[in-house]
Formats: structure tokens, C-alpha cells, sequence
């Protein structure tokens, strides 16, 4: 036995007795994987970040290669120096956040503080009234600071 649907001309047949409810169950089932997959396979935006010093150094020389070659030995100092740092970046549940640096384990400056905010798939870091628009993958946060002096790129891992 079916039931026709006149007007798109289709017939959906009924299910065998003891299957009524398989569709629900399976749908269902479906939406509990999407929502652990958008659990696992995403995470929260939310915890701690160290500076992943071998991609940062990776997107440094790609803009340097970009850059005319009289500015590329002063960058290049900018890459070693960058060698000597290290940075940590706390994305906090309630939308603040603070990011520390250090070179050759000194402090350098006091702490940034400020907010963050998800942009579809990008967060975006707001400190002394400045955005910085970052990309995010996997456990990878990579920020790029735009500047008429050229790009300056920073990549995260989260711990």
C-alpha cells in the first residue's frame, strides 16, 4: 500500500510492520553524529595558544620573498629575532583575551588584554582599539596583520 502525491507525481510506499519509526530513529542518529562532529572535529575557539615558531617563520619568508630586494636583509633581522621569541595567546570563554611575549625569556612590554570574537570561520582579536583578523584550522590560529610596511603573519597552536 502507498500513498500518491498527485501534484509531483510520486508514491511513497509504506514501510513494513515493525520499520514505522526507522526513519526517526535514523534521523536522529544523524543529527547526534553532526553535533559530535561539530564537537570534535571543530573545538572551541576558547584556551591556550603558543606561538608555533616554524610556520611563523615559514609565512615570514614568503612575505619577505614578496618584498624588493634592498627591504629583504633589514626583514630578514625581524625573522632571526623571531627565533628568540615566544608568545602565548588565552582565548577565554567569556569572549576576553590576553597574550604574553617573551624573548630569550624576558618579558617584553606588559600583557596584552583585550576581546575576541568569531567571524564565520575566522576570530577576530580586538586590543588597544585595533582589530586582528585571524584564520583558524584545526588547532591552527593564524593571524595576519595588515600593514602599509607589509603583511605580518603570526601562527598558533593551541595547546
Amino acid at each position: 500500500m502507498g500513498i500518491a502525491n498527485q501534484d509531483r507525481c510520486q508514491v511513497f510506499k509504506a514501510l513494513p510492520k515493525g520499520m514505522e519509526n526507522e526513519p526517526m530513529k535514523n534521523s536522529k542518529l544523524f543529527a547526534c553524529a553532526l553535533a559530535v562532529v561539530g564537537l570534535v572535529g571543530c573545538g572551541g575557539v576558547e584556551g591556550t595558544y603558543k606561538l608555533d615558531k616554524e610556520e611563523t617563520k615559514k609565512s615570514m619568508e614568503a612575505e619577505i620573498a614578496k618584498m624588493p630586494a634592498d627591504q629583504q636583509a633589514f626583514a630578514r633581522l625581524g625573522m632571526a629575532m623571531a627565533d628568540k621569541m615566544d608568545a602565548t595567546l588565552e582565548l577565554k570563554k567569556d569572549n576576553s583575551m590576553s597574550m604574553s611575549m617573551t624573548m630569550e625569556g624576558k618579558t617584553e612590554g606588559k600583557e596584552k588584554t583585550g576581546t575576541w570574537k568569531k567571524d564565520g570561520d575566522d576570530v577576530v582579536l580586538t586590543a588597544d582599539g585595533k582589530d586582528l583578523k585571524c584564520s583558524k584550522s584545526g588547532k591552527k590560529l593564524t593571524c595576519v596583520d595588515h600593514k602599509a610596511s607589509g603583511d605580518s603573519t603570526m601562527v598558533f597552536t593551541k595547546s
